[in-house]
């Protein structure tokens, strides 16, 4: 069994030994991806995961080190040159557990969506999960395939939409109210089966993806940048800021007593 605050450790553990990374979008979606590792088998012969936000990959590491496909020796080599743990996902280091190479934003959907689409034509009865950032749908070709998705019917592809309320520049331009409330009745309009979440209850994201739908999902969760460590949370600041040992220290403690 995974926890939200095991992944949360290893990424804080990572990025302050390396003094690179990007802490608080990893922990913003730390229950998101506890509950898909422990309940899917995410394997890339079996149902698959597309991380779009790409610089969030150390909690994938994180996930694949607590199944025992990582070792200590590939965490310690996070962002070295050649390391199979790079910044970004790299799927030819990694090809049955990294689906698709991202990093450049905005390209994770239509990824998802081919793969999708491939799946219900080979009749494979698996989902494809695809995971955005809210910063990240400001680029055009996310709405492309906003648009272009329910019209495949693809009832086997579920997004979830990480609205934590910054990104690397500040707080989003028009706020999360916009994202919560305004962003489900244009998915709706489009075609797609739309669900708002705490992204941090275990119990919403597991009935958000057991609905049963005939329509892509798109779950859209309520999140927390730099979720677990009170100095990091909301503050667009730890989009990819390294903390100091003292800061290390503090927010292993909180992590440690959550």
């Amino acid at each position: 069994m995974i926890y939200p605050n095991q992944l949360r450790k290893i990424v804080l553990k990572m990025v302050y030994e390396k003094q690179s990374g990007h802490i608080g979008s990893c922990f913003s979606i730390a229950e998101i991806i506890a509950y898909l590792y422990n309940n899917f088998e995410i394997h890339s012969n079996k149902h698959q995961l597309i991380l779009s936000k790409g610089h969030a990959v150390p909690i994938i590491y994180a996930a694949l080190y607590l199944q025992n496909i990582l070792s200590n020796d590939d965490l310690n080599s996070f962002r070295e040159i050649d390391s199979k743990l790079q910044g970004h996902p790299y799927s030819p280091y990694l090809p049955e557990h990294i689906h698709a190479t991202t990093g450049s934003l905005g390209q994770g959907l239509s990824i998802s969506i081919g793969k999708a689409i491939a799946l219900k034509k080979l009749n494979l009865p698996y989902n494809i999960f695809c995971i955005l950032g809210d910063g990240e749908i400001q680029e055009g070709q996310i709405w492309e395939g906003f648009i272009f998705a329910p019209k495949e019917q693809l009832n086997n592809l579920i997004v979830f939409i990480d609205v934590n309320g910054h990104q690397s520049d500040g707080e989003l331009i028009y706020g999360k109210d916009c994202y919560l409330n305004k962003l489900p009745q244009i998915l709706t309009l489009f075609g797609w089966s739309t669900i708002v979440i705490d992204g941090h209850d275990l119990h919403q994201i597991k009935n958000a993806i057991n609905n049963n739908f005939r329509c892509p999902i798109c779950i859209i969760a309520n999140t927390i940048k730099g979720k677990g460590v009170s100095f990091m949370e909301n503050q667009s600041s730890w989009h990819s800021k390294s903390p100091t040992k003292e800061e290390f220290e503090l927010a292993l403690q909180e992590l440690d007593n959550d």
